[in-house]
């Protein structure tokens, strides 16, 4: 079924959307429409009529009062707020400077602390590595002297069984077990290195905390307050917490101590609100 379209005015035109050959002179008090004599007899018919030139003061007036209105109100809160915005972007570029210097200083500090940790353990190892060698050329060199006089015992031994007398063999074979002993092996100091398979966690640890707030949100009123997912699941666990019918609440939902961030999104509309749903 098809309906019938209703004629639209277009703004400045003088002749009537019924009737296009008759002037606009009347205005419907019913309708607040201006119509033209012939929509006396027929569109608005019965309808309270008066001519235009009756409440044009009054449609002066009322553009003035905007005029004054918008002027004195709304036009001078508007220039403030464009004062106020531009200190907001010096005080905006100013923050950030700060900030980015501050980053800056610590992680050039971090990079300082974290080169002469380096570096004392380079030296720790430059140390032990030092103090082994020394061990492990004692420890050679007193195989080497061991060695020497095992031959020379072995050499006395075979002059001994040669042509040494019964005395002299009783004395050789008693001195066998304890003139020389084989040197004990030095203990070696020792060292091991596991790096960090996740250090980004200690990273930020130890660069700071970072806290930020209105990231990606846009108000048009001063200072609106917008409520979050914490604060609307917190109402929302209160609510399962109450009772209609005096019954036990039950609680549905157990809040972290500390909201852990998965992922930031920004949307591209305004969002006022979350209200969170079975």
């Amino acid at each position: 079924m098809a309906t019938a379209k209703i004629p639209v005015r277009t703004k400045g035109e003088t002749n009537c959307v019924y009737h296009k050959r008759r002037q606009l002179k009347f205005f419907c008090e019913k309708c607040q429409e201006m119509v033209c004599p012939k929509c006396l007899s027929s569109v608005h018919r019965g309808h309270i009529m008066c001519e235009l030139s009756e409440i044009t003061p009054q449609k002066k007036q009322d553009i003035k009062n905007f005029i004054d209105r918008t002027e004195q109100g709304e036009m001078v809160q508007i220039r403030k707020y464009i004062t106020s915005t531009v200190i907001h972007l010096n005080d905006n570029d100013s923050t950030f400077e700060k900030l980015s210097n501050q980053l800056k200083m610590q992680t050039d500090k971090l990079k300082q602390n974290l080169d002469m940790l380096t570096e004392k353990t380079l030296n720790l190892y430059r140390e032990m590595k030092e103090e082994n060698t020394k061990r492990i050329q004692k420890y050679k060199q007193d195989l080497e002297m061991y060695d020497m006089q095992l031959k020379q015992q072995i050499q006395e031994c075979r002059c001994v069984l040669e042509r040494g007398s019964h005395i002299e063999i009783f004395d050789t074979e008693c001195e066998i077990d304890y003139q020389i002993h084989l040197p004990v092996n030095p203990v070696l100091a020792t060292a091991s290195f596991i790096p960090n398979e996740n250090p980004q966690g200690n990273l930020e640890l130890a660069l700071g905390k970072v806290i930020t707030s209105g990231q990606g949100h846009t108000s048009t009123d001063q200072d609106r307050p917008v409520s979050t997912p914490v604060d609307q699941g917190q109402s929302y666990t209160q609510q399962q917490q109450s009772c209609d019918n005096g019954k036990k609440a039950v609680t549905r939902y157990k809040l972290l101590s500390e909201t852990k961030v998965v992922e930031e999104w920004r949307s591209s509309y305004y969002i006022d609100s979350i209200c969170p749903t079975n």
